[in-house]
Order: C-alpha cells, then structure tokens, then sequence
C-alpha cells in the first residue's frame, strides 16, 4: 500500500521514526543538520518507494542515516581541510606583504644612513669612493681619469671605508644583508 503512494501511511512512518532517527543523526552531527538529514531520507524514501520493499526497515532507516551523517563528515572534512589551507595561504601572504614593507623600510633607513656618511666625506674622497664601488671602476681608471696616483685612490678608499665602518658599525650586519641592493640602487 505505501509502495502506491499512502500519504496516511507516509505520515504515520514519519511520526513512528523521525524523533529516533533525528535522535541518532545527532550523535553523528549538530542538530540542524541531523533535522536536514532525517527530513532527506524521508524525501528520499517517499520519492523512491521502492525502497521500503526491505525486510526491516527500522534497519534500512537507521543505515541511511548513518550513512548520510558519515557523507556530510565527509564533506565537512574536506572543507574544514580547504579552509585552513585558504587560511594559511592568506596568513602566508600577509606576512610576506608585512615582511616587504618592513623590508622597504629598512633598506631605506640604512640608505639614509649610508647617503648621511658619504656626504660627510670630504669632496674628493667622496668622489673616488663613488667611482669605485658605484660605478666599478678600477683604481688605475680612477686615478687616470682623476690624474692622481693610484697609491693616492688606494688612500681615500680606505679613509672612506674607515668612516662607513665607524659610522655604520650598528648598522653593518643589517648594511651587509641589503648591501647587493643598496648598491643596485643607488
């Protein structure tokens, strides 16, 4: 008879195994989704009447539950896995971002530094310092195009070094990390 569509019948299995069902999806998962679960069975049994051609059907329903609730874990699994990935890459990329601009900051800070030291220098140190390391000319270059000795060069070079040492000594492990882009740059 329920195989032929009785919605009396219908209804009175849903009054006898809806609180029971929903009782043992709640064990498996929140309640608003055990209600869901337990109302989708009976979608799925009414809609396929078929079904209930079982021997026990308290057996059937409480497989298709359980089932159901094990399919949602399932997929909440998997999402809970996609957003903590999602998460981490956002955390990962807020901290490479965090990481630049502090980056940014202390390159610019020891620029500042650097540019301070070497305008204090007299003029020509200054100069031959400069020809030397930006813009990599060699101390014969240097002294040629100068028209001063290179034992002359070698001397200012080293006056300056010993001032960017002393100035910068709090600064020269930060100096050295940054010293292939401050040179680039500048």
């Amino acid at each position: 008879m329920f195989n032929k569509g009785n919605p009396q019948l219908f209804d009175e299995l849903f009054r006898q195994y809806s609180r029971p069902l929903f009782y043992y999806a709640s064990k498996f998962v929140e309640n608003e989704t055990a209600k869901d679960i337990v109302q989708d069975i009976f979608f799925k049994v009414w809609s396929d009447r078929k079904i209930i051609v079982s021997k026990s059907l308290n057996a059937l329903l409480f497989t298709m539950v359980r089932n159901s609730c094990l399919q949602h874990l399932e997929k909440q699994k998997v999402r809970n896995k996609y957003l903590e990935s999602a998460r981490l890459k956002l955390q990962e990329e807020e901290l490479l971002y965090f990481m630049e601009e502090k980056t940014s900051l202390i390159e610019q800070e020891l620029e500042d530094k650097l540019n301070k030291v070497l305008n204090s220098l007299p003029e020509r140190c200054r100069q031959i310092f400069l020809l030397s390391r930006f813009e990599n000319k060699k101390n014969k270059e240097i002294a040629e195009e100068l028209e001063i000795s290179v034992k002359a060069v070698e001397k200012q070079i080293t006056r300056a070094l010993a001032t960017i040492r002393t100035e910068m000594k709090d600064y020269l492990p930060l100096l050295l990390f940054f010293s292939a882009h401050l040179f680039k740059n500048t």
